[in-house]
């Protein structure tokens, strides 16, 4: 969320981001493209890869001719990639200054980079002491890695307020060789104009200083045309003419307050970019107008109006800088700087307004760009004559002139289509659905020469990546599925295989290729025909192929196992007694475990019955995952599966291993060094999140400060248990009674615990149920296992953890801390599957209807109903009242609103669950409430 905002690129929150899959698809040569081109193409002929990961803080991207990829990331390392090897290469590393300057933001090739082998790089240099920000071009060494001696610096520009707010860093060409370079305006975020100062001279305040100054480079987009001896002259058009007073001629655009990634239409000519704007939720009487992102387009140069200016040329109130009171709105034609702190002229340009502007909330005009947070980013402009006749990926003749843009949060990709003036927008549309995108946080975007979509994922500790979009124009390989009535059985076994759920999407007509091996070398079998049967008459196991073909000769192959001779057991883990959904402290549940073996009597003693605590919390869908793939046994140790996960997503694995030592020591060896140090929490806790050396010789540790207090302590526990037992399953009898425990946390806690305080860990118990049966008689290693889990939370669920959505009325945007699941317009629903009110007497609905700066939200009735959205109604509704006008906030805790507290002591059993949200009075712009969590009170 935005309270985050200094510790990012350009004033944008760190979240994160709900993973989604891609369908994806095989690819072919293409034909010619045609005139049908000009329609909107079928989704399914894109398809997003991931073609680097691991990276830190990737920030921007550009391509060569010769099919190499170049980013930067902020630590200061330029990489590049190899579209046809796949090969990774750091090519160098500048100097940064230290602290919390912004770093390595902005990277250019020369036009002429196959030639002259020159780049050019924005960055904090160390020489600068965080004081400045340079424009510096560097060549590549005969080595093809980056000459740090040959650096020119082309342009510096003075830098108030290191703390990483607001710094711009995007670049592009125009085709007459000038170079443009946007630049944030140096500020602290804020909720409405920055005007007024506390400090002497503004710093890190008034942004009159700086954006709304015309003799200060800082919140602006320059234009300059470098030299080959590293300096460079002002083209014709800008802003200021040269040796105009109080001006500075290299300002293109000025009046913004955080540019980010620039694109030149390649036909026009003209500039587009995303910007980011303040944080405010809601217009405010005294000060003026809400935050809005924008997406603009300068067809020359001028003026956009920040800091007096916001969206539509919406105005903020005149502030007077004697009386420290705020008058009139400022008048977009003929606004003024009267700041103390200006250095430039009184009299401003005209603002300019945006092409698009959106706010936290649902805008009324463009609802497809969704509520909450925002980050506009922007994106490339579509033109096929950019593509030389030997692109491979170009996308469709229906993208011509479009313009591509993203959002940092949001995470979509939109289609900007704009009249013939470019000065109108006619539609904003998808790119794609979202659950066809794979990305998350993205902060570039651009076409690659041979016409593929890539985006540059931003991330911390090696969570970084780049991906593309890959079009497909031609003909699409088929995709295949097979299935059989049944898996395993007694001889003869009759199989009825199915070929049901295989397409062509190009509606090919299929062919069909079974092959039925037997394992150990026997019998083959083959089926040309959809869905032939098949009889088995001999114990053992069998592979059953299909693959299916279409008339160019693209296939696809999909498998499964029979076993002969053998019946799989059917195992169930019953509660008897206690909640099945929940459980609570020093709870008692009483339980039995039943097998059925079609083959035999049940040796009782293979029947394993096991209990294991997770601290972290455990869903259904991750059991199902692991069930799924076989890897769910009484061995797996799940404790600490997600503490894999994040040593993994964190890139720990490149330092450490469980027991061989790499860079690092091993996690044995760590566990070994602190077993029985009551302290060892505190100090690998500093370890982790600060770095270090010295514990282990002269290695240095990284820190990880974005890891959360939790993340790091399964970690911490993962490593200390490395060694024991803890970990392991608790062996339990296959019936009886067993106690759930509730244990205090180790330090803060999530997000969940962010709003709903305890001194609890918010973990869950899994209790598994598994029977591995004999085998059969006649042929040895057919046995086969069962299992059956049951899972027990703790009774407080996020609702973005839900079962059941409605279609409508709900944003999502995931983030670390804050409430960013938000029902809109007249509402929404969603709902949890099989949620056991056995005792149960309140269901405590968290729904604020203000957090932070944020108070744009309406209010709400807030339903609890039983088996569907419109089904029976539990307890008395509760509405949740519009925010109070005029408050400012920042509102946290109590200061958000009330929770909605509903009465379902009538209800007994196992339900599914739906919790609707409504008010038919709303507009579908309206951000309603939020909803942090929910939960189920004894």
């Amino acid at each position: 969320m935005y309270i985050f905002k200094s510790q990012f690129p350009h004033s944008i929150a760190k979240l994160k981001l709900v993973l989604v899959l891609i369908l994806g698809l095989g690819t072919a040569c293409k034909p010619t493209q045609t005139k049908e081109e000009s329609f909107r193409p079928d989704a399914s002929r894109f398809t997003q890869k991931v073609v680097v990961e691991g990276l830190e803080e990737p920030l921007q991207i550009e391509f060569d001719s010769n099919g190499h990829v170049y980013w930067i990331e902020r630590i200061g390392q330029v990489k590049r990639f190899n579209e046809d090897t796949g090969a990774v290469e750091l090519i160098g590393t500048v100097d940064l200054a230290e602290g919390t300057a912004p770093g390595l933001i902005g990277i250019l090739l020369d036009r002429d980079f196959e030639i002259s082998k020159q780049l050019f790089l924005y960055y904090s240099a160390k020489a600068d002491k965080g004081d400045a920000m340079r424009l510096s071009r560097f060549e590549l060494g005969v080595d093809g890695k980056l000459d740090i001696a040959s650096e020119k610096v082309i342009l510096t520009v003075p830098w108030e307020q290191p703390d990483g707010s607001h710094f711009g860093g995007g670049m592009t060409w125009d085709k007459g060789g000038n170079l443009y370079l946007s630049i944030g305006a140096d500020s602290h975020p804020t909720q409405y104009s920055p005007l007024p100062f506390t400090n002497e001279g503004g710093r890190g305040q008034d942004e009159a200083r700086t954006a709304g100054n015309t003799n200060d480079l800082r919140g602006s987009i320059i234009r300059i045309k470098p030299q080959s001896d590293g300096s460079y002259s002002i083209p014709e058009g800008n802003l200021f003419a040269q040796g105009s007073p109080n001006t500075l001629p290299e300002i293109y655009v000025m009046g913004n307050r955080n540019p980010w990634r620039l694109s030149i239409d390649s036909e026009t000519q003209y500039l587009h970019w995303g910007e980011v704007g303040p944080d405010a939720g809601i217009d405010s009487e005294e000060f003026g107008p809400m935050g809005y992102d924008e997406f603009n387009v300068a067809k020359s140069a001028g003026n956009f109006g920040w800091p007096y200016f916001i969206g539509y040329n919406s105005a903020y109130k005149s502030y007077d800088y004697t009386t420290g009171t705020y008058g009139k709105p400022y008048d977009p034609d003929s606004s003024y700087n009267d700041s103390p702190n200006n250095t430039g002229l009184k009299i401003l340009p005209p603002a300019q307004p945006a092409l698009i502007a959106y706010p936290y909330q649902v805008s009324e005009e463009w609802p497809i760009l969704g509520s909450a947070a925002r980050s506009a980013v922007g994106g490339p402009i579509f033109r096929k004559a950019d593509f030389s006749g030997t692109a491979e990926s170009v996308f469709p003749d229906y993208f011509e002139g479009k313009w591509f843009v993203t959002d940092y949060v949001r995470n979509y990709i939109m289609v900007i289509e704009m009249d013939e003036d470019r000065s109108k927008v006619v539609s904003l549309d998808r790119f794609l659905p979202a659950e066809m995108l794979t990305h998350s946080q993205p902060l570039d975007m651009d076409f690659s020469p041979n016409g593929d979509l890539y985006l540059v994922e931003y991330g911390i500790g090696g969570s970084g990546k780049i991906s593309r979009i890959e079009y497909n124009a031609g003909n699409r390989a088929p995709i295949a599925a097979a299935s059989s009535s049944v898996l395993n059985g007694k001889p003869p076994l009759e199989l009825h295989l199915s070929s049901e759920g295989s397409v062509d999407l190009d509606g090919d007509r299929l062919t069909y290729n079974w092959t039925v091996n037997n394992m150990d070398g026997g019998s083959q079998q083959g089926f040309d025909t959809a869905n032939p049967t098949l009889h088995l008459e001999e114990d053992g196991k069998y592979e059953v192929k299909l693959e299916v073909a279409d008339p160019s000769g693209l296939t696809s192959m999909d498998s499964f196992q029979v076993i002969v001779g053998n019946s799989k057991p059917q195992v169930k883990f019953k509660i008897l007694e206690g909640n099945q959904s929940f459980y609570f402290p020093d709870a008692i549940i009483y339980y039995e475990v039943s097998v059925e073996d079609p083959e035999g009597n049940i040796e009782k003693e293979k029947v394993i019955v096991t209990a294991q605590y997770i601290p972290s919390g455990m869903e259904y869908r991750q059991l199902e995952r692991l069930n799924t793939q076989g890897e769910l046994n009484p061995d797996t140790r799940l404790k600490h599966l997600n503490a894999k996960g994040l040593v993994q997503k964190y890139n720990c694995v490149s330092c450490h291993a469980e027991a061989t030592k790499l860079v690092g020591p091993a996690f044995q060896d760590v566990a070994l060094k602190y077993k029985g140090n009551s302290e060892a929490f505190e100090i690998l806790t500093k370890s982790i999140v600060e770095g270090g050396s010295g514990k282990w010789g002269n290695i240095i540790m990284p820190p990880q400060p974005t890891l959360s207090s939790p993340e790091v302590s399964q970690i911490i526990d993962y490593i200390l248990e490395i060694n024991s037992v803890d970990g392991a399953s608790l062996r339990l009898g296959t019936s009886g009674k067993y106690q759930t425990k509730a244990y205090e946390k180790k330090g803060p806690g999530g997000r969940l615990d962010s709003y709903f305080r305890t001194p609890l860990e918010m973990g869950s118990y899994v209790f598994l149920a598994s029977y591995t049966d004999g085998g059969s008689n006649e042929k040895a290693g057919l046995e086969l296992s069962g299992n059956d889990y049951h899972l027990l939370r703790y009774p407080v669920l996020a609702p973005e953890e839900a079962d059941f959505f409605s279609e409508s009325g709900i944003s999502y945007t995931p983030s670390t801390n804050d409430p960013g699941f938000i029902f809109t317009g007249k509402g929404g629903h969603i709902g949890f599957g099989k949620i056991d009110l056995t005792g149960i007497n309140q269901v405590k609905i968290g729904a604020p209807n203000r957090f932070w700066h944020w108070s744009h939200f309406m209010g709400a009735t807030i339903e609890i109903r039983l088996g569907g959205p419109d089904g029976r109604l539990v307890g008395e509704p509760f509405t949740i009242p519009a925010a109070p006008k005029g408050e400012k906030g920042p509102f946290f805790g109590e200061a958000m609103g009330v929770p909605a507290i509903i009465d379902v002591s009538v209800a007994e059993g196992i339900h599914d669950l739906y919790i609707v949200v409504k008010n038919p009075a709303a507009k579908e712009s309206d951000a309603l409430v939020m909803m942090t969590g929910i939960e189920f009170i004894k």
